[in-house]
């Protein structure tokens, strides 16, 4: 293992020293921001750097640390010797990831340090920066970059993809799933008042509610009026109005969860990845490759004739 840490760092500390500068950067950068009592607006330049890398520090780790892995030794057929001694592809990549995967989640926590920049540690717009949420996107890209780049076999098609496939997915979990991971709450008015929302609640929701005090749809012949809500109190179809949210208090719970969620993915993507590696997926070495030794092969000699 001590071997296989320092072959890692060996060959990774050109994309992992940048990365370890970025982190302290946008760590320093965010806290900066937090003790100055900084708004939105008035955000200093680098606790706006800050800000972005938190939304992209797991795409960075999942393209420069995870795709090149397995993609740079295919491409350049290096694991003819690194998969041919002592070392199985399996062990081989069980030493790498943990490395990477452990300073990842370091650096994550790092990142994550500046979860109370401008005073909204408490708010949903504040969701992503925390430290074990953090330490679930980095897990995740990195567990995403191996597994396109044991499929791709291709360094800048592996990054270009895990680029890709990592933004689709985070925005696709943040804008579809996140909002649902607990059933949302639901504040309900009559006509002539306004929902009781919290404050600082996110909210997913409204629309008008019947006597049972579920949610109507607006009858066909008040749809395209100036003002429907009249015209929906005249007819009697709707008694108010309701507003879903999900309470504030709730954030941690959401935080952890989405936590746990990326980190199921990562299992899984690197579960997939020791599967193929392990069936010779993407890589098939002919039989003297298996093992290289250093003994050389006999050289027959063929007599010359004789001349008469």
């Amino acid at each position: 293992m001590k071997a296989l840490a320092w072959l890692t760092w060996r060959q990774h500390r050109w994309t992992i020293i940048p990365t370890v500068v970025l982190s302290l950067l946008a760590a320093c950068g965010l806290i900066a921001a937090e003790t100055k009592g900084a708004s939105i607006a008035s955000m200093p330049i680098s606790g706006f750097y800050g800000l972005m890398v938190q939304m992209a520090f797991g795409g960075v780790i999942g393209m420069f640390w995870g795709a090149p892995l397995i993609a740079r030794e295919l491409e350049e057929r290096t694991y003819f010797v690194a998969w041919g001694q002592d070392v199985t592809p399996t062990t081989w990549l069980r030493g790498k990831a943990l490395v990477l995967a452990g300073l990842a989640a370091v650096l994550a926590v790092v990142v994550g340090l500046g979860d109370g920049h401008v005073g909204t540690q408490k708010a949903w717009s504040a969701f992503e920066a925390h430290p074990a949420v953090q330490v679930g996107y980095a897990l995740y890209g990195l567990a995403l970059g191996v597994f396109i780049g044991m499929l791709a076999r291709h360094v800048v098609t592996a990054i270009a993809a895990t680029l890709v496939f990592y933004t689709l997915s985070r925005v696709l979990l943040s804008a579809l799933v996140r909002d649902h991971y607990l059933p949302a709450e639901r504040a309900v008015a009559r006509w002539y008042s306004t929902p009781d929302v919290p404050r600082g609640a996110l909210e997913l929701g409204s629309g008008l509610v019947g006597s049972d005090l579920r949610p109507v749809e607006v009858p066909e012949a008040c749809v395209g009026m100036t003002n429907p809500n009249s015209c929906v109190r005249s007819s009697g179809s709707a008694v108010g109005t309701y507003v879903d949210y999900q309470p504030v208090e709730r954030i941690e719970a959401f935080r952890y969860i989405e936590f746990g969620v990326y980190v199921l993915l990562a299992a899984v993507l690197f579960a997939l990845t020791f599967r193929l590696l392990r069936h010779g997926g993407g890589w098939k070495p002919s039989r003297r490759h298996r093992r290289i030794t250093s003994e050389p092969e006999p050289v027959q000699s063929t007599p010359e004739p004789v001349q008469g």
